[in-house]
């Protein structure tokens, strides 16, 4: 068998409807990725493990998911900010929410543009 596989980062996740399997892509802390494609009955098993094993204990803290892309719009029928990323269920935002999350949004990105990152080969 191979050597493990330690996954840092949750980059991609995908739903394949033609063939009904979920396909998820982990990166390691030396940045090599790795997609695993599971079926639903995978999926279900997983879910109950890590729900059964870690919840609580909150083993894991927060995975990072790094979505492909996103979209900003506006309500039809509501005056909210819609805000999607990849292909997830919008998010309505109210004006000020959305003035709130602009600003840390850019708070964060001028903090970040600062650190010194180690380069990934």
């Amino acid at each position: 068998m191979s050597k493990t596989f330690c996954a840092e980062m949750l980059t991609r996740s995908e739903f394949d409807r033609a063939n009904k399997r979920l396909e998820i892509s982990l990166c390691n802390a030396m940045g090599e990725r790795q997609t695993i494609s599971i079926s639903a009955a995978v999926a279900a098993t997983l879910s109950s493990i890590l729900d059964d094993h870690f919840r609580s204990q909150n083993a894991f803290g927060d995975l990072t998911k790094i979505p492909e892309n996103y979209a900003v719009g506006h309500g039809r029928h509501e005056p909210v900010v819609m805000l999607r990323f990849e292909d997830d269920p919008a998010y309505g935002l109210t004006a000020d929410q959305a003035l709130d999350l602009g600003e840390a949004l850019i708070d964060e990105a001028e903090a970040l543009a600062k650190v010194k990152y180690p380069a990934r080969q």
